[in-house]
């Protein structure tokens, strides 16, 4: 787990790779509550993973878990004669998670024997580890001692994998916008011109600038410049839904990774324009106007060749001069872009 405990889902993998060793179990159930009041849900079944957020409910046995004691379930279909409510809610929410997988069409096993055990992390409950297994009375008190103290060690390894998703969140984002950087950008183009080739997707990609932004820096200011960036990125963040990316590769320039035919592309633009005129701009600046190029992958997988074309596109719609609504796009479709 230690080996393992660069992001959660590893962690969770790990624990079900060896509770099968452990324990006579099938399936490795990780409920971590979220920020937002709900609760993330982590589940392998065999070779499988599932992932759902799911609702707080006061009378569900993860709840009760979260906020009580280790919990041992020898037979579930006992245990719902005398707790119908919550064990209908966690079958319930058994039966949501195996519907979004390829079993869907296959019968649920439904795990019958079940062991629950809280998670505590620099002194805070944040969230349930459960093992389970097909076969009623499957566990024995000595399995829930022994999972009790195998949650102190997954507790410790979710605590270094947040810390590591935390500092690799940061190394990826641009604090000014809060969007992907240019790091983030050569890590996330090549693995998506992979997958566009591999499944024969659209892709295209987007440079922007901001028209004359050195005149904004130079007449009003960096923090008003800044400001204007840091807008910016929140009507890209807007705009932009996964999986598409938008990133700031550096001063004024932006980058978009774009699925899709050119309806979606249309689309895009329309949101996006949109999103430009509804947004709160600093004061005495006029209309805030954006100059774009667009590019198809290359022939290679050259992400520099693919900025390079893209950006020459930018720059030949800059030198167009265009005028007029808040949200100006100067896009060179030129021969064999579409």
């Amino acid at each position: 787990m230690a080996r393992s405990s660069h992001t959660v889902e590893a962690v969770v993998q790990a624990v079900h790779r060896q509770a099968g060793t452990c324990f006579p179990s099938q399936v490795t159930l990780l409920a971590l509550w979220q920020p937002e009041g709900d609760w993330l849900w982590e589940l392998f079944e065999d070779d499988r993973r599932y992932t759902q957020r799911l609702p707080y409910y006061p009378e569900g046995i993860i709840e009760n878990v979260l906020h009580g004691e280790a919990m041992s379930i020898p037979d579930i279909f006992a245990y719902l004669d005398a707790h119908p409510v919550r064990v209908r809610r966690l079958l319930d929410v058994n039966e949501v998670i195996l519907d979004v997988g390829a079993r869907k069409e296959q019968p649920d096993p439904s795990a019958r024997a079940m062991l629950f055990v809280p998670l505590e992390v620099r002194g805070a409950r944040v969230g349930v580890l459960s093992i389970q297994s097909y076969e009623a009375g499957a566990f024995d008190d000595t399995d829930l001692e022994f999972l009790s103290l195998l949650a102190q060690q997954v507790s410790i390894s979710l605590e270094h994998a947040d810390i590591r998703e935390e500092l690799e969140r940061l190394t990826r984002t641009d604090m000014l916008t809060g969007l992907p950087n240019r790091r983030a950008f050569y890590h996330d183009a090549p693995l998506a011109l992979a997958a566009a080739r591999r499944e024969g997707k659209e892709l295209r990609l987007i440079m922007l600038d901001v028209h004359e932004f050195k005149r904004i820096n130079d007449g009003f200011g960096h923090q008003v410049g800044d400001a204007v960036l840091s807008t910016l990125g929140k009507v890209l963040r807007q705009t932009v839904l996964l999986p598409e990316l938008a990133v700031r590769l550096g001063g004024d320039e932006f980058a978009l990774l774009i699925w899709g035919m050119d309806e979606q592309l249309d689309q895009l633009i329309a949101r996006l324009s949109q999103n430009l005129r509804a947004a709160s701009w600093p004061s005495g600046l006029g209309p805030i106007r954006l100059h774009g190029g667009v590019a198809h992958p290359p022939l290679g997988e050259n992400v520099d060749e693919w900025l390079s074309l893209a950006d020459a596109r930018m720059y030949h719609a800059k030198r167009q001069r265009l005028v007029g609504s808040p949200a100006i796009w100067g896009l060179d479709f030129g021969d064999g872009l579409r």
